[in-house]
């Protein structure tokens, strides 16, 4: 039976504490009053509580009910009055005073109680309650902090009492004590050289969130001892130069050599260990990233810190894309196989941004779905109470910067970075979290930020009283290194020595770059292999039989399974093309036959977006539901000589981050044809910070490759400003160096063709991403489906055209997608041998030497036309024009045929769009 949402309600009562009491009152009057659900939980409370009596020996019950309360309010609200604050501590309205008096009893009310009444996980380690009260006091108002209440599951609940109340205490040896003050010494000291010798230089210092490095440090460790190998990692630029250095292990020569603009690769590790990209434009050096692989932990790990922007969050669901990516079998017929320890995920986020980022709960809300799901990210919030200069009461609205987690269920520590200890043991429960219930959980690390915004700004200008206290206060490094120091474990000497060590190891590495071996240069050298053109060769492998063996399998199904019968008479008509060559194959069954004969090619195919298994036009119907017994099935994974797998999901209603997904799954697996489309290509207006930064310049400024296929629903139909267009004018201004291919197609068999290109190009010098504008109307459009007989032997046409009598041609009509089908009908009707239709399938890489070849060939050509249904100011025009001029000599005339400049991109009367429609189709056919 399906777990009411109830079944795991929280037993910290919350607001229904009142309601507990009034039953317990019931209770000590009459046993039976109660439901026996309570008589246990009162029972259990109440055996062998000496003064404090049982309704069998009568007595007062309400200093029991305080010290209930005590013990369920310190544990939920003990976090409002931890000590995790280093400085400048917030003013907490409504903050609990956990003082035995406010709640009405005394210490000695409390040794009358048992101590598994106080809590039963401590039974074996305190003989009186007394002890074990002030223990929960200590632990959860400590420099660790928990917020476990809200979740739902019991048994999660349960977990972080039992963890909290006999772990959550750090207890390290010596050994470890040393070795995370060098740790720290090395962080601190690392950002304190770059500030003396650099200055002025960007480089969003750590300092105030230091213990972040040796954090992930202890990660690893505890990683190793579950066998984990890899850890995917991503930030935003706070910080980031001293991961790089202290967790993936860059050469100080390295980093070094940035700051002076000389030849930093020089110094990359020979072993192999470090993998650094970086494209040919290059970016500043707090936005890249890298892969290590560790081997300090006993066994072999591999560290992959993701590039990132400047656009803060959006790193997350990148990230997560990349750990889902590594923790999935492809080469397996049906489903991919996941293994969720095979990839960790790490997510870091500023304080100022995580609350104000949409991209965050876009994020969160994906952690627990299928399609999703990478069994549970730790975020970790470097949390420096305050962005750029604006502090916490103006940027949010609420008490904690992590506090939007909890809407998703997810549980919260807080911990006081100055308190290094206690950050690893913060660490360690996230690990063990994560390792017990698959599921996300966030780490606030509270600090400051010791600098500005940047090492060139002055806080003090805009936050003088934050600034005043930051001024006086000291480092972690003296901090911690002074209370070593005090417990015994090292001597003011060797404190020095290892603080002392840290510089001369920097300044040895300094000393070995030549200053003089510059790489600033005015001119930018491109790979030569970026202007080469994509592979697209005749197939021989797709044969008429092989194609119909496929068809004829996407129509059979398992045992007893049954399609819904108005859907059953729609997919068998799939069978007619194989019996009449007249009748086309439409868009989704020319997909349908792609995706299977990629998948007997042994290429995995992940398909997501919103609706995307049904489509949006009803057009696919990858997976089949049984009307009566609602069992799902999915053709696709059941085709025969299947070697890779083929994974579809809805997505949840989110472009943003769902976007940032699959871009982030295809560059950590490039072998895959990741395919992400949106419900109407309008929406992608939300993910434009992942096409303006990932998608279309990672390979120029990281090195970094992928080959995502978008697929965005476009045409003008009459459907309104917000469902006519994908916006194709905003990709063609973004292309340039051969970074993305954007096409408009009219053919199904093209998009066959188009689709095995892409896949063909997969995790080769070839390989870029492939914005497709996806029909609507077309997809059952007669027109726009073709016969078997194109699918076979066939190729993906840049244009397509039909010259039969070039002599006649004196008007050459150049058009895209759904106007291009469109004037195509109607020349049919016309048979007008003095217009030529070239339709252009392929928008970028523009296809020069095509339509130059084809204009050649027409002796009496007098005017190009070019036709779109978009305005004149979006759509491809403004972008095709001066590629077209460039063909064209003097005596041939260039027009422009559409609809008129326009701040919205459609009508929104359907009535004024078909008028406008057949007057564009008019003119351009005149």
């Amino acid at each position: 039976m399906k777990e009411k949402a109830y079944d795991h309600a929280p037993v910290s009562f919350g607001t229904n504490l009142g309601l507990v009491l009034e039953y317990f009152d019931m209770y000590l009057e009459d046993p039976d009053s109660v439901s026996e659900e309570m008589q246990i939980l009162f029972e259990t409370i109440l055996q062998n509580e000496g003064q404090i009596s049982s309704p069998k020996t009568g007595g007062s019950n309400s200093k029991l009910e305080n010290i209930i309360k005590w013990v369920m309010d310190i544990r939920t609200y003990g976090h409002l009055v931890a000590d995790v604050y280093p400085v400048y501590p917030p003013e907490v309205k409504n903050k609990p005073d956990f003082s035995f008096e406010s709640y009405g009893f005394t210490e000695e009310d409390v040794k009358n109680v048992d101590v598994e009444t106080i809590s039963p996980y401590l039974v074996d380690t305190f003989d009186n309650s007394l002890d074990a009260l002030n223990h929960l006091k200590e632990t959860y108002t400590s420099p660790l902090s928990f917020e476990f209440s809200h979740i739902n599951n019991e048994e999660e609940r349960e977990w972080f009492k039992e963890y909290a109340e006999t772990k959550g205490r750090p207890s390290y040896d010596n050994k470890d004590k040393i070795e995370l003050f060098k740790s720290l010494s090395k962080v601190e000291g690392f950002e304190k050289y770059l500030q003396k010798n650099f200055v002025g230089a960007k480089r969003f210092s750590i300092e105030g969130v230091d213990s972040l490095v040796p954090m992930l440090n202890h990660l690893l460790k505890k990683m190793s001892e579950d066998k984990l190998q890899h850890l995917q990692i991503g930030m935003a630029h706070r910080g980031r130069l001293n991961v790089l250095t202290h967790v993936l292990q860059k050469p100080y020569e390295m980093m070094l050599s940035e700051f002076m603009s000389t030849d930093a690769m020089k110094f990359l590790p020979e072993d192999g260990s470090l993998e650094i990209t970086n494209g040919w434009m290059g970016d500043v050096k707090y936005h890249l990233g890298g892969i290590k692989t560790r081997k300090d932990n006993g066994i072999e790990q591999t560290v992959t810190l993701a590039n990132n922007p400047s656009h803060l969050e959006i790193v997350g669901p990148v990230v997560q894309g990349k750990t889902r990516a590594a923790q999935e079998k492809n080469d397996v017929k049906g489903s991919s196989e996941q293994n969720a320890n095979d990839a960790f995920a790490v997510v870091i986020h500023g304080d100022a941004a995580f609350p104000a980022q949409g991209v965050n709960p876009e994020a969160m809300n994906m952690s627990d779905l299928r399609g999703y799901t990478v069994g549970g990210s730790v975020h970790i919030i470097t949390n420096n109470r305050i962005g750029f200069t604006t502090e916490e009461w103006d940027g949010r609205s609420t008490l904690y910067s992590s506090d939007i987690a909890k809407g998703f269920d997810i549980p919260v520590l807080h911990v006081n970075n100055d308190k290094p200890e206690y950050v690893l043991k913060a660490i360690e429960l996230a690990f063990s979290y994560r390792q017990k219930f698959n599921r996300d959980i966030v780490i606030d690390l509270i600090g400051y930020r010791r600098m500005g915004h940047n090492e060139m700004d002055e806080p003090m200008t805009t936050n003088p009283m934050l600034y005043n206290e930051i001024k006086e206060y000291p480092t972690i490094e003296h901090l911690y290194g002074d209370q070593l120091v005090e417990e015994s474990v090292i001597s003011k000497d060797e404190k020095s020595k290892i603080i002392d060590d840290v510089e001369k190891e920097i300044r040895s590495a300094h000393d070995k770059i030549d200053k003089k071996d510059t790489i600033v240069s005015g001119e930018i050298e491109h790979p030569d292999f970026i202007f080469e053109k994509q592979k697209n060769e005749v197939d021989e492998s797709i044969t008429k039989e092989r194609l119909e063996k496929i068809n004829d399998e996407l129509l059979t199904y398992d045992g007893e399974f049954e399609v819904f019968k108005k859907l059953s008479k729609v997919l068998e008509r799939r069978k007619l093309p194989f019996e009449d060559d007249s009748v086309g194959i439409d868009w989704g069954h020319a997909e349908a036959l792609a995706f299977a004969t990629l998948l007997q090619d042994g290429t995995p195919i992940r398909l997501s977006g919103e609706d995307a298994e049904r489509g949006t036009f009803a057009h696919r119907n990858a997976v089949l539901h049984d009307p009566l017994s609602g069992e799902e099935y999915t053709p696709l994974k059941n085709i025969s000589d299947a070697k890779a797998s083929f994974d579809i999901h809805n997505s949840p209603l989110s472009e943003l981050a769902a976007l940032a997904y699959e871009y982030g799954y295809n560059v950590q697996n490039k072998d895959v044809l990741t395919i992400w489309e949106a419900q109407y290509g309008d929406f992608v207006n939300m993910a434009q910070p992942i096409i303006d930064t990932f998608i279309s310049a990672a390979h120029s400024k990281w090195g970094e490759v992928t080959g995502l296929t978008m697929l965005l629903p476009h045409a003008q139909e009459g459907q309104g400003p917000e469902h006519s267009s994908s916006r194709i004018e905003r990709f063609l201004q973004l292309c340039a160096e051969n970074n993305m291919t954007v096409a408009n197609l009219s053919s199904s068999a093209n998009y066959f063709h188009l689709l095995r290109r892409q896949a063909q190009n997969l995790n080769t010098d070839l390989t870029r991403p492939l914005i497709l504008a996806s029909p609507k109307s077309l997809l059952r459009n007669q027109s726009a489906s073709k016969s078997v007989s194109e699918f076979i032997n066939g190729k993906f046409e840049e244009i397509i055209y039909e010259n039969d009598n070039p002599k006649a041609v004196k008007t050459v009509l150049v058009a895209s997608g759904k106007i291009a089908v469109e004037l195509e009908e109607s020349l049919k009707k016309e048979e007008d041998d003095s217009k030529l239709l070239i339709k252009l399938e392929q928008l970028y890489p523009f296809p020069k030497e095509e339509i130059k070849e084809v204009l050649d060939s027409l002796p009496k050509l007098k005017e190009v036309r070019f036709v779109q249904e978009e305005p004149k100011n979006q759509g491809s025009y403004r972008f095709v024009e001066p590629n077209l001029r460039e063909l064209l000599d003097d005596k041939v005339e260039f027009n422009y045929v559409g609809r008129n400049e326009s701040a919205s991109p459609a009508e929104g009367n359907a009535g004024i769009y078909k008028l406008i429609q057949d007057k564009i189709l008019k003119e351009a056919l005149k």
